[in-house]
């Protein structure tokens, strides 16, 4: 009987995307650097035309008018050949993605190819075989067929997207090698960012719509539209956090090239120094999210910039930085801070949210994580209790229909593969969840609430959107601002009146309270410093919120609700406990700085 073993043909070698990502990426930084130049230039000639302190009559207003129109034609220029150098960095980002793919093909083919020459081998040595060894070699043979398959459709994707990356970086050059198109508004915007925004829904259509019209994209749309609409696309709800990552990156680099180009020169307006100071402080919090390792495993998830508005809310600007990929992972966490802070805070911040990744992965069920800290709202400028004033919940109002309008947006995101979210909401933070949480259907699975001066319009757990059943609260009893809530039958707060609505921690307001007290808590007095500790490693707070993250809220260590005796002000029997401190299943151990 003869068998023929059908072995699959040989794959040729693929040859490797052309180019140099480096050298791109320094054509882009010299581009950069020459746009700004432009534009600085163009803002001097339209300063001089329009002063008339030193110099007047026919011969200054002829220069004026002509300095005025000097500026007008290269500011336009300047915008130009900014567009440029971002979709040149945008080139070099894919290039490289693409070189590294290459390589996996590469190692793929080889492997392949060995298997190959060896079922060649086997089958030529056969003689006298069983059924049993021809189905064995059919059975490689089959394997090796399927593997072939996949390898070759690998390759076509490669060189198409090869094909489409050159194919953007000349449609970029060709749209501004003239000097009215470098003049153009759209001087520097290649044909396939034109057509492909043509058909961008507005904001008011929804994240869903706007998620739609990314999927409908191809990828050398999407690359384009990044290189040209970065601002646009940074701050789009709907749209996967990889592509607002790059547009945000995109407008964080021009930001830090611009300014520090004016802050040599000696140029720099105030707003401008604020913004300077607001894209530094991202470019650390996002340096270290980038580079952060996981203590005692040596993973790096790495980081993403959701959200970059230096200019927002009259300087404050607004800002989200995670840990971890936000459009795979399978528990997300959005945290949200509290009064007085801004965008210069973001490192500490960007740190907190890795103390809370390694919690959620330390102690999980091993799915993964993304961590992000969310400023996306303007917080009050004052401290709680400072000069007799507290905040009123008009901005937590406000943040909490931006919070559930950027939940919405993740959710959108990850419509086909929906992940399990949970908001923590800070101090003043959670009076802005409240409010997500009670007045705009926040489609999160859990709300934790840590440090609540009050829960604003919620008077039960029972009326956030999540249900009482997944509602936690973690307070500190020595957290002077978490014993400002109301409770009790009086609804009194222990510092009356100045609370931001009822107790989160207390009996009438019903979430699941969590062991959430410091060892290194004040021995007696309530003050500010125990506020700021939920986030310390190897704390009873962490260790809780870790769970709730993982999607374990039912895990959690309980701790005694407080109370209000109506003949004397509430009691929290917490106050009482010993905290606990490397006590694996209660707090977290073995972390060291990563």
């Amino acid at each position: 009987m003869t068998t023929t073993i059908a072995v699959p043909a040989r794959i040729e070698p693929v040859d490797r995307p052309e180019g140099d990502p480096e050298g791109a990426e320094s054509l882009a930084t010299s581009l950069l650097n020459g746009a700004v130049r432009l534009t600085d230039f163009s803002d001097e000639a339209e300063m001089l035309a329009r002063s008339k302190w030193y110099w007047e009559g026919k011969a200054a207003d002829a220069y004026g008018s002509h300095a005025l129109r000097f500026a007008r034609t290269h500011r336009p220029m300047g915008d130009t050949l900014k567009r440029v150098a971002r979709g040149v960095d945008v080139f070099a980002d894919r290039l490289r993605t693409l070189q590294s793919e290459h390589t996996d093909i590469t190692g793929d083919i080889t492997v392949y190819s060995r298997d190959r020459a060896d079922l060649i081998a086997d089958v030529d040595a056969a003689r006298d075989v069983t059924e049993a060894e021809i189905a064995a070699l059919q059975e490689r043979a089959s394997a090796l067929s399927t593997r072939r398959a996949a390898i070759t459709d690998d390759v076509a994707d490669l060189v198409a997207r090869a094909a489409e990356n050159e194919e953007f970086l000349v449609q970029l050059f060709t749209g501004a090698d003239t000097a009215s198109e470098a003049e153009s508004p759209t001087g520097g915007v290649s044909a396939l960012a034109l057509g492909a925004m043509a058909g961008r829904p507005t904001a008011s259509a929804g994240p869903e719509a706007m998620n739609a019209w990314w999927n409908s994209l191809s990828e050398g749309e999407r690359n384009a539209v990044i290189a040209a609409y970065p601002e646009k696309i940074g701050s789009a709800d709907g749209l996967p956090a990889s592509a607002r990552d790059d547009a945000n990156r995109l407008l964080l680099d021009a930001d830090l090239a611009d300014l520090e180009a004016k802050e040599r020169d000696g140029t720099l307006t105030p707003e401008e120094k604020q913004r300077l100071t607001n894209a530094r402080a991202t470019r650390k919090a996002l340096t270290y999210a980038d580079g952060y390792t996981m203590p005692g495993t040596g993973d790096q998830p790495g980081g993403q910039l959701w959200l970059y508005d230096p200019d927002a809310f009259g300087g404050e600007g607004r800002v989200a930085v995670a840990i971890g990929d936000l459009d795979t992972a399978d528990d997300v966490s959005i945290q949200i801070p509290g009064i007085r802070t801004d965008m210069t805070s973001v490192g500490d911040y960007t740190t907190e949210a890795s103390h809370l990744y390694e919690s959620a992965r330390y102690n999980g069920d091993g799915s993964s994580v993304a961590t992000m800290f969310w400023l996306g709202y303007d917080t009050p400028a004052g401290d709680l209790l400072e000069w007799g004033q507290v905040p009123s919940e008009a901005r937590a109002a406000d943040g909490g229909e931006r919070l559930a309008a950027a939940v919405d947006g993740l959710r959108a995101s990850r419509a086909d593969d929906p992940a399990h979210m949970t908001a923590i909401g800070h101090s003043y933070g959670s009076t802005a969840t409240s409010y997500a949480a009670t007045n705009h259907d926040l489609a999160v699975d859990d709300v934790a609430l840590i440090g609540s001066p009050g829960t604003g319009p919620a008077d039960h757990a029972s009326d956030f959107s999540v249900g009482a059943d997944h509602v936690y609260d973690g307070r500190n009893s020595r957290d002077l601002v978490a014993a400002l809530g109301e409770q009790g039958w009086l609804r009194k707060g222990q510092i009356f009146g100045l609370g931001l609505g009822v107790d989160p921690s207390s009996e009438d307001f019903g979430a699941h309270r969590f062991e959430a007290e410091s060892v290194d808590r004040h021995s007696i007095l309530r003050n500010f410093g125990d506020h700021v500790r939920y986030y310390d490693r190897d704390s009873e707070s962490l260790y809780n919120l870790g769970l709730i993250v993982d999607g374990h809220g039912d895990d959690v260590i309980a701790a005694d609700r407080s109370y209000d005796p109506w003949w004397d002000a509430p009691i929290d029997p917490e106050a009482s406990r010993e905290p606990t401190t490397g006590v694996p299943g209660r707090s977290l151990t073995g972390m060291e700085e990563g």
